[in-house]
């Protein structure tokens, strides 16, 4: 395999490099080529005359094209310029696939792709997929491939358009979409391909969570409307700019244990932010901000990774508010990759990656795909540390946005735990009981709203028991409070110790005491009870020696309200106490 990249903003320095005696020797070569056009211009006329002077050099390629949110050539972020990566097979087959799709049918192209993907004999070593994510949904074209092929590895990115949000394009040969797909399929025993992803973007925000959903729209955010969210913590106006302000600041989320991030790309009536791509409801997040020194740091070991693997050529499909992040320090992470193999790609709206279920449509990340053809001959080029990339990175003020950057995020990262820390004691405080630890009177209010709920929906049963310290005043009276304290603790922690993690168990208030019991009847409640009871009578009272609790259980019956089913378990204890104290009785 060989790459060759060009970059070029007219049809004549493009048809003079096409005509260079070595891009037409390795074509003669070679028995595949595959070339990518990453465009700055979203004018289909110059995407179908460029791919025209591709095939009139290179007949037997295959030509196909995103536009995009600024280009990769040689490793360097350019803008305005539309680049031409050419890769040159000797062994590998390639096999296009492209559908031209409208909304609802996303889910339906996708599993075309796939089948063609799956569709007999050796299956393909990857999949390179190019969509319009503005104009389609590409997390139902994603599911579409996965459920059809779901052993082929996946990666790409979303046609963008310079964040102008109109409108992006892709291309097979000389034929453009603006809402459609265009895939290739790599065949050949002896391609290897290494796919990296990364993020490097950190939550700064308190966690949220998505309470309404329609389609890619979020509707409501803890139940207000979502944009609320960018306007009170961001201080981010609803105008045309909305995109540009926000793009930096996605949201932040875990899904099938992978570190995800959506951007929204608009507001909507009512205060509904717009994705390109899929969230669903009860998902929680953060809003994130990029760290560009964690971005360097996680490419420097990406980077490291791709040398080891010795590719041939490196593509990479970045998201693009990467570029918008890092401005003039873009570089810091792109031009590293130069120095392994020959280096292309393009800057998206999302990235395609993963196979199976774990094929995602990707925001805020780099994709970086390396291919080669046969084993690995030799280590790839040492890649020089960070600091070392811009030669002008000896001067003490170079990367100053960079830096910077990364000084603020991580004072607010700091800030933002110590607030948490604190809300964390705040809230624990407000749900515990002061003298021993256990949940409060509002903590198991919460508890019992909670399982009668559960029980309502599910027709599930839970219990509970009401405890009391026998003859508690007579401690008091004879030994003062603080011996009294001192008994409640010590009987609160043995009969603790009788229950399960999943049981919740509380102060009621004075010398009585809760314990709620999911998915327990009252006979097993009873048996717990019993032992609450015989573990306090047989331990060791400070003071006064022994102590005795009587205990009244109950379980939840249907059209309880949690005073009906506290005041029947209060009611079983009074029998308790009647028949002569220290035992159990159940209504």
């Amino acid at each position: 395999m060989r790459q060759r990249n060009l970059h070029f903003t007219d049809v004549a320095t493009l048809s003079d490099a096409l005509s260079s005696s070595d891009i037409r020797e390795q074509g003669a070569r070679a028995r595949s080529i595959l070339v990518q056009i990453f465009s700055a211009p979203t004018d289909r006329q110059w995407i179908e005359t460029v791919a025209g002077e591709a095939l009139r050099a290179l007949p037997k390629a295959v030509v196909i094209g995103a536009t995009t949110v600024g280009e990769v050539a040689d490793g360097r972020t350019v803008v305005g310029t539309t680049t031409l990566a050419l890769s040159f097979f000797d062994s590998t087959d390639l096999v296009p696939v492209a559908f031209a799709c409208e909304p609802g049918e996303e889910h339906a192209a996708g599993s075309r792709i796939g089948r063609a993907a799956a569709g007999g004999g050796e299956p393909p070593a990857g999949l390179l997929l190019l969509a319009t994510p503005l104009s389609l949904d590409a997390a139902q074209l994603l599911r579409g491939i996965a459920d059809t092929a779901a052993d082929v590895p996946v990666f790409g990115g979303g046609a963008g358009d310079y964040a102008v949000m109109g409108r992006s394009l892709v291309s097979l040969g000389t034929t453009c979409f603006e809402r459609g797909a265009v895939a290739v399929l790599f065949f050949g025993s002896a391609l290897a391909i290494e796919r990296r992803t990364y993020l490097g973007w950190q939550p700064l925000s308190r966690e949220m969570t998505v309470t309404g959903v329609e389609g890619t729209l979020v509707r409501t955010v803890d139940d207000g409307p979502a944009f609320d969210i960018y306007r009170r913590y961001l201080g981010i106006p609803d105008d045309r700019n909305f995109f540009l302000n926000g793009l930096e600041f996605p949201f932040l989320f875990q899904r099938d244990g992978q570190e995800l991030a959506r951007v929204p790309i608009a507001v909507e009536p009512g205060g509904a932010l717009r994705f390109v791509a899929d969230i669903g409801v009860g998902e929680t997040f953060r809003l994130g901000y990029g760290n560009p020194s964690m971005i360097v740091a996680e490419a420097r070991t990406i980077q490291d990774t791709m040398s080891r693997f010795a590719p041939e050529a490196v593509f990479l499909y970045t998201c693009g508010c990467r570029r918008f992040l890092m401005q003039e320090d873009a570089d810091l992470e792109t031009a590293p990759f130069q120095t392994i193999a020959p280096t292309a790609g393009f800057y998206t709206y999302g990235e395609f990656f993963g196979q199976g279920h774990g094929l995602h449509l990707l925001n805020s990340t780099m994709v970086a795909v390396g291919m080669r053809e046969g084993p690995r001959i030799a280590q790839g080029a040492a890649v020089p540390p960070a600091a070392e990339l811009p030669a002008e990175v000896a001067d003490p003020y170079a990367n100053k946005h960079s830096r910077v950057v990364s000084h603020l995020v991580h004072f607010i990262d700091a800030v933002t735990r110590d607030l948490e820390a604190s809300n964390r004691e705040l809230t624990r405080l407000s749900i515990t009981d002061k003298l021993t630890q256990l949940s409060n009177r509002a903590m198991l209010d919460v508890t019992l709203d909670k399982e009668i709920s559960r029980s309502n929906r599910h027709g599930e049963t839970f219990s509970v028991i009401l405890i009391d310290i026998d003859h508690f005043k007579q401690v008091n009276d004879r030994h003062g409070h603080n011996v009294g304290d001192a008994v409640i603790v010590h009987v609160a922690q043995v009969m603790k110790r009788m229950l399960r993690d999943c049981d919740t168990f509380g102060r009621w208030g004075g010398e009585e005491f809760l314990a709620i019991l999911p998915n327990t009847p009252s006979d097993k409640a009873e048996q717990v009870a019993e032992t609450m009871r015989k573990a306090v009578q047989e331990s060791r009272v400070p003071v006064v020696d022994s102590k005795t609790v009587s205990l009244g259980v109950t379980s939840f019956r249907i059209g309880d309200t949690p005073a009906l089913l506290v005041g029947r378990a209060d009611k079983a204890l009074y029998g308790a106490k009647i028949a002569g104290r220290n035992r159990v009785v159940r209504l």
